[in-house]
């Protein structure tokens, strides 16, 4: 029987059913079935969806990027009236027309060739992740434990975590490094539509904007899209993952997941079993379309090529590059694999191997090269000031390329080849400015680094401090631990998992229970017009959270009442007014003392009266600089 839930009022709810959602899959996936979901649709056209939604897409780089509308996120949907807004998505989920997709190329890295990407209207990106947020539960559920791409909580480096445990541990140094001709480009629909239904998705409205998603045309190259899920879609990467999570499962049943006749007490008897066989075997660890198949002969390596090929032919119509799809001897070759290069050297262990990881030499020497040549164009003209900022930027960068490369073993060899290039080039630069070498340690930018540092960086004296230029070779070693499978956004206990790994907790759901219809219709048809759009009701419920439930004047707790907004600085842009820091939460009473300058405050404590002139000052200020 398909389940169904109620629609959420709140965030809130909306969070217990998507753990609902997670924990039923899960739950009847464990058990050897595929679970059924129906009513999925009143889910995503919930107003509490909706708001979710629009506030995951607002804070992307690419939310002012505009489809083939040319609309953009601010000014066509933060800057709407709230219900205007709700009304227009709830429209566009009911009778879905998927509009044309914008063409836009991107450069590979390293490549002379382009990478397509296909950019849907406003409309069309909020649907997606209105949707999104319902079929990711019950997919993630259900989904391979070693597919480590586009998915919560998972990374590049757990995926290089995972080939250097079952390398190292099981001993096993033959892979297929797997590459897929333009797989996101070949993905068949009617296969895809297929997948869903089969893994719980039975509510056929929701196949249908899925399918109308797919075959979206593209501006000025096709009227209706054959094959393939847009790269630049919200929802693109969720439906590869469940497409490619058919190859998922059958490499999984040929090994790791293999189905016996006889029950074994552990894994490790099961395995020890099956090496008496003549199977081949197969670890599988995959990143979006990037994979690698573990296996212990150059036979088995080569069986799995040609099975792959095969499976890949005729179950999803997608093709196996016979030329890029590489067997390697991890003892005597790197493999490369997501921007790393892995090999198993000589070592005290007890295979008599340990991993040497280090970054992929040709892609750091191009992120390196892009960071020389943005040091050189900084322009003569600068300021000091501008020229600060530049720094910054810089700095940036190279923390970046720390950070993404930190946890392969070789990592300070790696980096420090170039951190005397680019220390040299940054000097050479700050002539203009009288630059020094100064000890990192005595620079006052990125603290948390250079204080462990003595060496000496490039630095500009500005008033009394110094700004340096940090270091590529201001890094270290750490090591990645092996993903945890309870960890998951969509439980209490993968929640926990996931705190303990980053010490980031969960933000806060909005309090949408906090505030009444009648509120509602209140704001938006006060005295501050259109002031009070979708971005206020939106992000009032955001400043009540970091608020903590308590008004900014007195302190009191605002549980038992309907909580009041207050703009500090109401003269602001449109496009800066509604925003989180400018908006406080207050009582009612409080409101009225901080918007009455002529209002006798004497029964509120000192403390409150401190904080009342204060907001009255703000306002004054703000009222001082737009006569």
């Amino acid at each position: 029987m398909a389940q169904q839930f109620d629609s959420p009022k709140t965030e809130t709810q909306l969070r217990g059913i998507q753990d609902k959602l997670y924990q039923h899959s899960k739950e009847v996936y464990d058990a050897g079935g595929r679970p059924a979901f129906k009513g999925l649709l009143e889910i995503m056209s919930a107003e509490a969806t909706i708001i979710t939604a629009i506030h995951n897409i607002k804070s992307n780089h690419g939310s002012e990027t505009p489809g083939v509308d040319l609309k953009t996120m601010r000014k066509d949907y933060l800057e709407k009236p709230y219900q205007w807004v709700i009304k227009d998505i709830q429209g566009a989920l009911k009778h879905f027309e998927a509009q044309e997709i914008r063409r836009k190329y991107i450069d590979k890295p390293g490549k002379a060739e382009k990478r397509p990407l296909g950019i849907p209207i406003i409309r069309d990106r909020i649907v997606q992740e209105c949707m999104k947020l319902v079929l990711e539960p019950i997919l993630e559920a259900q989904f391979f434990a070693h597919s480590y791409g586009f998915r919560p909580m998972r990374d590049a480096e757990m995926a290089l975590a995972r080939i250097n445990q079952v390398s190292h541990v099981s001993a096993k140094y033959w892979i297929v490094e797997g590459d897929i001709s333009k797989c996101f480009d070949n993905i068949d629909h009617s296969i895809l539509l297929r997948r869903l239904y089969h893994i719980g998705i039975k509510d056929r409205r929701v196949l249908q904007i899925v399918k109308a998603m797919l075959r979206a045309g593209i501006m000025d190259e096709c009227a209706v899209n054959e094959y393939g899920t847009p790269q630049g879609g919200i929802i693109s990467p969720l439906l590869a993952n469940a497409y490619l999570d058919i190859m998922d499962e059958w490499v999984a049943k040929q090994w790791e997941r293999k189905n016996t006749r006889r029950t074994y007490r552990t894994e490790g008897t099961k395995r020890k079993s099956l090496y008496q066989t003549s199977l081949a075997p197969g670890w599988l660890i995959r990143y979006a379309d990037d994979f690698v198949i573990i296996t212990d002969t150059r036979a088995h390596a080569e069986q799995w090529k040609a099975r792959l090929q095969t499976f890949l032919r005729s179950k999803l119509k997608l093709t196996l590059s016979t030329e890029k799809t590489l067997i390697t001897d991890v003892r005597r070759k790197h493999i490369h694999f997501l921007g790393y290069e892995l090999k198993m050297i000589p070592g005290n262990s007890r295979t008599g191997y340990i991993t040497k990881t280090i970054p992929d030499r040709e892609r750091l020497q191009r992120k390196v090269d892009s960071i020389a040549e943005s040091i050189k164009k900084i322009p003569r003209n600068f300021s000091k000031e501008q020229f600060i900022g530049e720094i910054n930027r810089i700095n940036s960068q190279v923390r970046g390329i720390i950070q993404y490369y930190q946890c392969c073993t070789w990592v300070s060899v790696a980096l420090r080849r170039h951190s005397h290039r680019l220390q040299m080039i940054a000097k050479d630069r700050l002539k203009q400015y009288s630059g020094r070498w100064i000890p990192a340690n005595q620079t006052q930018n990125l603290p948390h680094i250079h204080q462990k540092h003595q060496q000496k960086i490039p630095s500009i004296k500005y008033r009394d401090i110094y700004i340096g230029f940090t270091a590529l070779s201001f890094c270290q070693w750490e090591m990645t631990i092996v993903k945890a499978q309870a960890e998951t956004p969509y439980s209490e206990e993968g929640r926990q998992h996931y705190f303990k790994r980053t010490k980031k907790n969960r933000m806060n759901a909005r309090l949408d229970e906090m505030y009444s219809e009648s509120t509602a219709r209140a704001v938006c048809y006060s005295k501050w017009g259109r002031l009070n759009n979708f971005e206020f009701v939106m992000n009032r419920a955001y400043a009540l959270n970091r608020d903590r439930l308590k008004c900014r004047i007195c302190g009191g707790w605002l549980i038992s009442v309907t909580p009041c907004t207050h703009r500090v600085d109401p003269n602001l842009p449109l496009n800066k007014v509604n925003r989180v820091n400018n908006l406080v939460s207050m009582h009612r009473k409080c409101l009225d003392a901080v918007n009455n300058p002529n209002q006798d405050i004497s029964e509120f404590d000192t403390k409150a009266q401190k904080k009342i002139k204060g907001f009255r000052d703000k306002l004054v200020n703000s009222h001082t600089r737009n006569k």
